[in-house]
Order: C-alpha cells, then structure tokens, then sequence
C-alpha cells in the first residue's frame, strides 16, 4: 500500500523550475507607440509639476485646503455641501474608463498611468546612465567595473531628486509653495508635511525604481478586474500565433514562422511579460513589444503586425450595445454633474429657529419670534449681505469669501397677525436676491378671534 501511494505522489509531482534571482532590466525602443506615450505623458508630467506655480486672484490656481474643506479650481471652489458633484466627478470618471477599456484596452495603463509614466522615466535615466540592458544585467550578476558602480550612484542620486520634487510638487496642491517656503525661512515647517515628503518620496523610488512590474502585476486592482470589461470586440495588444509559430531563425530545413525567437517583446515590455502567450492581466497596452518586433521584422524584410494592436474578433461600432451604454452614462453623468454646478447658488442660507423661546410678547402690544441665519459665502469675493423681512430691512452682514457667518433676526408682528409662513429675502450685490421662508408663531390671534 506504501509502494502505491510513493508511486502516485511520485506522478503528480510537479517540477518547481529556479526563479531569475535578477531584476528584469527594460530595453528601451523607438517606435509609433513610444511617440504617442511621450505625446501623452509629457504634457500630463507638466500639468503636474507647473500647476502648483499658477495662481489665480493671488491665491494658488490649484488649492485643496483640508483645513477649512475647501478645495480651490481656478475660480470654482468647492465645499463638503458640493458632494454631489464630486459624486457626479468620480462616477463620471469611472464610466469614463469603462468606455475607454471596452473600446481600447488598457490605454490609461499605457499612456496617463503615474506609475508606468514614472517607471519609463527612470527606466530612461537608467539606461542612459548605465548603459545598455546587457551592462546593467552584467552588474546585477555582480561583474560591474568601478565605473559602472559609480554610474549606478549618480542614477540613484538623480532617481532620488526626481522622487523628492514629485513628493514636493504632491504635497504643494494641499500645502501652497509660498506658504511652505515661508514657514521653511522661518524654521516653522510643519512635522506632518515633512513626514508626508518622505513618505511619498520613498513610495516614488520604490514603485518607479523597484517594484516597477511587480506593482503593476500584484498591487494593481486594476488589472484584476479589467477582465469584466474586455470582450472579444476590444482592442489590445496581440500576437499573431498562426503567422509566427512554430518560432525559430528560418533555414532550408526547418519551415518556421515569421518569429524569430529574439525576446526583444519580452525584452522592452514593462511587466516582465511574453505577449506570445496570450492576453495577461499584467499587459498593460503600452505597444512597447509592437515597436520592437516591427523593428524586427523590417530588418528581416516582412511585414510588420506580427504583434498588433486590434481586437480579437472585428464588429461594427453601431454593434456595440455595451459600449455605448457606458458612453451613454458619461454623458449623462456629465450633464447632470454641470446642471447641479450651474445652479450652485453663491451664498448658502439657512434659518433655523431659536430653540429657548417660540414666541414672545413685547411690552408695544407686538409678537416676537427670534430665529437663526446661517450664511456661507461660496465665492472669492466679499459680500454684503442685507437681510428684508417684506420691505423692511433687519439685518446686514459682511461675510469675507469662502467664510461662514451666523445672524440672528426677529420678525416682528402685531397682535392680530395669525400664524403662518413668512418670507425673507437676501440681497448680496449683482445676484439674484434669495428668499427663504419660515414659519411664524403667533397663538395670540388664535386667543383674539375666539373672543
């Protein structure tokens, strides 16, 4: 019984094959795909480093200030009472990447990603530095020259700058430049902001530098649910296997394929993947492989597309259920996102009434009933808001922008005045006056008519 069970466990054994105890090192190549990767990222980079230098009415274009939940666009700013059109942002954004993964793949994977931006930036300085995918791997097998361990130095060195400006740059959209250079002359900086430079710096350096493939591969949800959005109708990067297999250098005795078995898809791909075994979750449509292997195949004398970019099965557009109702939901989504903007009043009020007393009588023969007026100027500007009960003005109030401001008012009647709504009104400079309605006590009237 012993033998039988050794001889089973024995045929279901499954060889572990060794592991490359080396990093993959990234070969950088030139191509269509490359030119539309820099065509995106670049200004995308910019946007991102120059933005917290732009500023509009002498306040930073771009201010998310935490502190008094408010968060600064240009001439838009949006308060904790805006959530709907946040919502409205977010979800808009989410169909928005639905439609462009079932049309197109991974295209924000491969062309807006902050993390395969950063990584073919480093991995640029990489081999600018260090040389070629050969003499960095040379090094990682430790057979580097003093030269080439000086040259990784100065790449770590440079990989640092580019991390702490990104952390900087981070942090200024929640902590204004000017500001920080302030407290930083003075000595004042803030312990948070400090830890935050070093958390985000060091997350930099090691995603982009590090992890790299790996992030994109095991930490990326991404990647595991774009699965739920491909069909067979999607664009993505593919391997013909009818044109290519079997692999291997053609010669008169051997028919093979148009691939010659060079690696180089293997060799450029950031995530460390062979596109000839099929779509992966890690594949992230960059179109690097592409590029390569049309290289390739022009020196050979074939024609290119032996890896593509196009979808497994071809449909028409107007087929395509699915995908245009995602577009349908973007649409929607961002109309009723820009109603909901639109229609934003600039001053917030409301009226509550005073809780210690309903009603009073005063010494004139009239009924007092007291109330609260919260304010909140939402604009960039300071208004001056006067308050009117019918014609008759009660209140005047000056509310700096952005700030928030309480009033309280009474509304005053005679006797005889039965219960009921009232309305008052808010005048604030060139808008539209506001008015509210509140609901006036008065159990005395009741008290005179039924005598």
């Amino acid at each position: 019984m012993s033998n039988t069970s050794e001889i089973d466990w024995q045929a279901r054994r499954i060889d572990v094959q060794p592991i490359d105890e080396y990093p993959h090192r990234v070969k950088l190549t030139s191509g269509r795909f490359r030119n539309w990767r820099r065509i995106s990222t670049w200004p995308l980079m910019a946007a991102f480093f120059i933005t917290p230098w732009l500023t509009w009415n002498d306040n930073p274009a771009v201010y998310f200030n935490l502190v008094q939940k408010e968060f600064h666009l240009w001439n838009w700013v949006l308060w904790p009472e805006d959530l709907t059109i946040i919502t409205g942002l977010l979800v808009g954004g989410a169909f928005a990447l639905f439609f462009v993964s079932m049309y197109a793949g991974r295209l924000w994977c491969g062309y807006a990603c902050p993390q395969t931006t950063w990584t073919f930036m480093f991995v640029w300085l990489e081999e600018k530095i260090e040389g070629s995918r050969n003499s960095r791997r040379k090094h990682d097998r430790g057979q580097a020259t003093f030269e080439q361990k000086l040259r990784r130095g100065i790449k770590f060195l440079l990989w640092g700058a580019i991390s702490l400006a990104t952390a900087v740059t981070a942090l200024a959209y929640f902590y204004p430049l000017e500001i920080w250079a302030a407290d930083l002359a003075q000595g004042d900086i803030s312990g948070a902001a400090s830890a935050w430079v070093i958390i985000i710096a060091g997350l930099t350096f090691i995603n982009a530098g590090w992890l790299r493939e790996s992030f994109c591969t095991h930490a990326c949800p991404y990647s595991r649910f774009q699965s739920v959005m491909f069909d067979s109708y999607t664009q993505t990067v593919r391997y013909d296997e009818q044109r290519g297999e079997p692999r291997g250098k053609s010669n008169p005795s051997n028919k093979t394929g148009d691939c010659v078995d060079c690696n180089l898809c293997v060799h450029v791909c950031p995530t460390n993947i062979d596109i000839r075994d099929g779509l992966q979750i890690a594949c992230v449509d960059c179109g690097a492989c592409i590029d390569a292997c049309d290289q390739v195949m022009l020196k050979l004398g074939k024609p290119t597309g032996l890896i593509t970019y196009e979808p497994e099965m071809q449909r028409s557009a107007g087929q395509r259920w699915r995908l245009w109702g995602y577009g349908m939901a973007v649409c929607v989504t961002a109309v009723l996102t820009l109603f909901s903007t639109l229609n934003n009043e600039p001053l917030t009020a409301s009226i509550q009434r005073d809780r210690v007393s309903l009603y009073e009588l005063t010494p004139n023969d009239t009924v007092l009933n007291r109330y609260h007026l919260s304010l909140h100027n939402r604009t960039t500007d300071t208004l001056i808001v006067t308050i009117f009960d019918s014609n008759k003005q009660i209140g005047e109030i000056e509310i700096p922008a952005g700030a928030r401001a309480g009033q309280a008012i009474n509304i005053e009647r005679e006797m005889n005045v039965p219960s009921g709504k009232v309305s008052i009104s808010l005048n604030y400079g060139e808008f539209e006056p506001q008015t509210l309605e509140v609901t006036y006590s008065n159990p005395y009237a009741n008290q005179l008519a039924a005598n």
